[in-house]
């Protein structure tokens, strides 16, 4: 069976179940500056003053080969190997917590990769050397944890969120960006007045403690909630002549999300605007569309998020933080948005707002099977019209 280093909380090795025993926190420590650059060559000196500090005494020498002589016994083979003045160990990093970890969120995956997580990253290993580095990855941790936030922001859970970055800002309390990531969740909560009140204690904490202010990106997520609501109506005009596709129209008003899809002169987009047209009075806070054909889902997202009254410097550079901003934008609004010509689900997905008060219609000469098993979308297919309903 494999062993599984463990470095994102008190040291550890295990194989299966079982706790493998590699000897006091001095050895442990070797173990532990090996594994961080595993499958890398660790000179000696290096070695020496990551575990003994910049000066260490004349026995550390000696005594590092003894303990890495145990290591070699206690880990049973695994290959710690002499090499070109210092030692390479050769593990799998995907058996190293640390570079799972790395490797997870440059994918991507930030639940995943905080999971891995129990504690104080190498907990117990004493030195400056050590000292740094748990800062550096309490540094990534951190910013996984924000950006993990982000995505489940974008994904609708205001209300799960809310009282784990209560906590969070408890212990971080003039962390901008999470304070953000908590007004956002407050506000999907339908809680504006105590996303106003946390935004106000830490404009006084900032100003008493840094003599600063707010940053622009609070400032315009405040005048969002602070403005009277901007209910866009960007509907092109209706189509005339429009007759037929009783059937069809009947099944547009089937659950928050409708795919309309069908080959090209099918009608599609003519279908989506007039049932959209006649039911615009149901949807009082506004009714968006867009044509995605050729469109990066991101500039669709901006795109939105201004329509929808943010200003440039209240947009936030990322991605999933932008997506989370325009789905807090629509929390508590009812809006119809039509998603014209989409070429894929993928490019649907992040222009979803997260809460069934709104209704969404997308077009699409794909299926986009997608959007109907993961998103719950009611699918409306298409055959061509008789001529004399096409559009002229």
């Amino acid at each position: 069976m494999s062993l599984e280093f463990r470095l994102l909380g008190p040291p550890e090795v295990r194989r299966g179940t079982t706790l493998v025993d590699v000897g006091h926190a001095r050895q442990m420590s070797v173990l532990a500056v090996l594994l961080v650059d595993a499958n890398q060559v660790v000179g000696v000196d290096k070695l020496l003053a990551r575990v003994w500090g910049e000066a260490p005494p004349r026995q550390a020498r000696a005594a590092l080969y003894s303990y890495v002589s145990r290591l070699r016994a206690a880990l049973e083979g695994l290959p710690i190997v002499r090499r070109s003045g210092g030692y390479v160990l050769e593990a799998d990093p995907a058996a190293v917590d640390l570079h799972r970890f790395r490797s997870l969120v440059g994918e991507g995956r930030h639940g995943e990769a905080i999971a891995l997580v129990r504690g104080e990253p190498f907990e117990g290993l004493q030195g400056a050397w050590f000292a740094g580095l748990r800062e550096t990855v309490a540094g990534e941790i951190t910013a996984a944890e924000l950006d993990h936030t982000d995505a489940r922001l974008a994904a609708g859970e205001h209300r799960t969120l809310v009282a784990e970055l209560t906590a969070r800002t408890a212990e971080r309390p003039l962390d901008e960006r999470l304070a953000g990531q908590l007004m956002r969740a407050l506000i999907g909560a339908g809680r504006q007045s105590d996303a106003l009140a946390h935004h106000s204690r830490l404009r006084h904490r900032l100003a008493e403690d840094l003599g600063l202010d707010p940053g622009p990106a609070l400032r315009d997520l405040v005048a969002s909630i602070q403005r009277p609501q901007w209910n866009p109506r960007r509907l092109p005009p209706a189509p005339t002549g429009f007759t037929g596709r009783e059937a069809e129209l009947a099944a547009l008003g089937d659950g928050p999300i409708v795919t309309i899809t069908g080959p090209a002169g099918a009608g599609k987009t003519w279908l989506a605007l007039h049932w959209a047209h006649a039911h615009a009075a149901d949807y009082p806070d506004g009714q968006l569309f867009v044509d995605l054909t050729g469109s990066d889902p991101a500039d669709v997202v901006r795109e939105l998020i201004t329509a929808l009254g943010t200003g440039p410097d209240g947009i936030p550079p990322e991605p999933h933080a932008q997506t989370a901003l325009y789905r807090t934008l629509l929390a508590n609004r009812r809006m119809l948005i039509v998603l014209d010509n989409a070429a894929d689900t993928a490019q649907v997905v992040p222009l979803l707002p997260g809460t069934p008060r709104c209704r969404v219609v997308v077009t699409s000469r794909e299926r986009l099977p997608g959007l109907v098993t993961a998103h719950g979308a009611h699918p409306v297919v298409l055959q061509p019209a008789p001529k004399h309903q096409q559009r002229p």
